[in-house]
């Protein structure tokens, strides 16, 4: 006799079938849920990147508008430009914010100048810096153009004058100084207004350095004090034709009875 075979025991077609459904649809959420994962975390980075720059680009402008000084320059063509020179509708760009600002580092121990020509301006959608290695140009001195911020969809300058006005370009086009003067003449302060294409309309206001008593006074010739300077020298000659009778004055020495 032979033997009995065993029944063979295993999974039926439509076990089979149910199976790969269900392990097809485990592996379809699992997927999407990654899918979702890397889609949110590179939005992410990449909001986390805009930021930075804007941060960068904000940190670089304050630190170039802060350390302004009243520095004209001459171009490639010997003419004098102003020491602080707003634009609004520049032939490189769409506006422009041109001045000296003091403070370059040298670590290299370069023969330049400590201070230094920047110029920012917008062309197209991006907010550039451009600088020169020298302040009074020559013919063949050229820019070096720094990106600084893209998707800046447009740029507005104002500027605060003495009289406590806005203007829209400095220097001013209505202005009781020659153009001579107006030229050295910088305002109290800039407004900078940019419109992002994240991050909507942003806006920084910039208190500049007032030019200091001193420097005004030299320019009149004049003391701080209301003085000329030859009124003080001929008093102090005065003071000394009194106290050289040969005799020292009783008390301190900066004191006379």
């Amino acid at each position: 006799m032979r033997p009995l075979l065993r029944k063979s025991q295993g999974f039926t077609l439509l076990e089979v079938m149910i199976a790969v459904a269900i392990f097809s649809l485990l592996a379809m959420g699992t997927y999407r849920m990654l899918s979702t994962v890397l889609k949110t975390d590179e939005v992410t980075r990449q909001h986390e990147r805009d930021l930075r720059e804007l941060s960068r680009a904000f940190a670089s402008l304050d630190r170039d508008i802060n350390q302004t000084l009243n520095r004209s320059v001459r171009d490639a063509y010997g003419d004098e430009r102003a020491t602080l020179l707003g634009e609004l509708g520049a032939s490189d760009g769409n506006a422009a914010l041109e001045f000296s600002r003091n403070g370059w580092r040298n670590p290299l121990g370069g023969a330049r100048a400590q201070v230094q020509r920047v110029r920012w301006r917008l062309a197209g959608e991006k907010l550039e810096r451009l600088y020169w290695n020298v302040l009074d140009q020559a013919v063949d001195s050229q820019p070096r153009v720094q990106k600084v911020l893209d998707g800046v969809q447009s740029l507005e300058l104002r500027f605060l004058d003495d009289k406590g006005q806005w203007q829209e370009q400095w220097p001013p086009t209505s202005s009781d100084l020659s153009p001579a003067e107006a030229k050295k003449r910088m305002p109290l302060a800039v407004e900078v207004k940019l419109e992002h294409r994240h991050y909507g309309k942003l806006s920084r206001l910039y208190r500049l350095p007032e030019p200091a008593m001193e420097e005004e006074a030299s320019e009149n010739g004049a003391n701080p004090d209301g003085k000329n300077s030859g009124e003080k020298d001929g008093s102090d000659k005065a003071a000394g034709d009194k106290t050289g009778d040969g005799k020292a004055p009783a008390g301190n020495t900066g004191a006379t009875l």
